[in-house]
């Protein structure tokens, strides 16, 4: 019985799984150089909104701004889970804080926050400052970084169209199918990758974070003792669950979720991380070649 197009199934395989890890490999240095940010930034200086919107993007941004306007007594919610104002805006307030605080003379619920014009106008300045910096990823950057999808995704058609014939050449393919699949999760893995702080940011964030354990909430923080600022630095870098330690009530009426700030820990969610763990699984399907010397089985 011939081969399948001219090339015998346990070759197949081995090119296959190697094409899959040398994408993974590349796509993760890749991502690497364009993630690596700017050396010299520095994440002292930043207020806990910016801060925020490094571990967690717009929505933390907006969670930490709501716990400072919390803790001001400048914000509480009402009738229909919507934001309200409960108090005078405090001093000293950001643009960020400034949006939200009208958006809540609105009546607008946590979860319209975004698409508020004012609000969405905020976080574009807040994330243009720090891109220029060096210490967020631009969309650009994001961009470029999820192109080897395409790769990913053009492998995994091969995969498939290699099993299609094989099945109609009678040849086994099932190591070929879960390679197939392990290949069609890595490169899922690298398109829903999001990260929104450069490798220069995640080392700063590490110190800052370690210089504020206080404000963890697994440490039951009193935030009436560290003001506004130090409430809105909690939400900033240990996330939504910050919030319900300050005022679950609060939280829970405004509907907060427990997102997880991540982009300051070492196992962070950024692009590099997932793509070097990927790879790992990736490798772990080479041993399927070891598999494929039984023969057939990459159809």
């Amino acid at each position: 019985m011939d081969d399948t197009w001219g090339i015998s199934g346990p070759t197949f395989l081995t090119y296959f799984i190697g094409a899959t890890i040398a994408i993974v490999i590349i796509a993760a240095v890749h991502r690497k150089t364009l993630f690596r940010g700017d050396r010299s930034a520095r994440v002292d200086n930043l207020g806990p909104q910016q801060v925020a919107y490094l571990n967690g993007g717009d929505r933390l941004a907006i969670y930490s701004s709501m716990g400072g306007l919390r803790a001001a007594n400048a914000l509480g919610t009402g009738p229909g889970r919507t934001l309200i104002r409960t108090g005078p805006l405090p001093s000293g307030v950001t643009p960020l804080d400034s949006a939200i605080y009208n958006a809540a003379g609105n009546g607008v619920r946590t979860r319209d926050l975004p698409n508020d014009q004012w609000v969405a106008s905020a976080i574009e300045q807040l994330r243009d400052h720090l891109e220029r910096s060096g210490l967020a990823v631009s969309a650009g950057k994001m961009r470029e970084a999820r192109l080897w999808v395409l790769g990913g995704l053009a492998l995994v058609l091969i995969g498939i169209a290699r099993i299609v014939a094989g099945l109609g050449n009678d040849r086994p393919v099932g190591f070929l199918v879960v390679a197939t699949i392990a290949a069609f999760v890595l490169t899922l893995t690298m398109l829903r990758t999001r990260r929104w702080a450069t490798d220069a940011a995640h080392r700063g964030m590490r110190d800052l974070r370690s210089r504020h354990t206080h404000l963890a909430p697994v440490n039951s923080p009193s935030y009436a003792t560290y003001g506004a600022t130090g409430a809105a630095m909690g939400v900033a870098l240990y996330g939504g669950a910050a919030l319900y330690s300050m005022d679950p009530a609060f939280a829970a009426e405004a509907e907060v979720q427990r997102i997880a700030a991540t982009g300051g820990s070492a196992g962070s969610s950024g692009g590099t991380d997932s793509s070097s763990s990927s790879c790992s699984s990736g490798s772990s399907c080479s041993g399927g070649s070891s598999c494929g010397g039984g023969g057939g089985c990459g159809g």
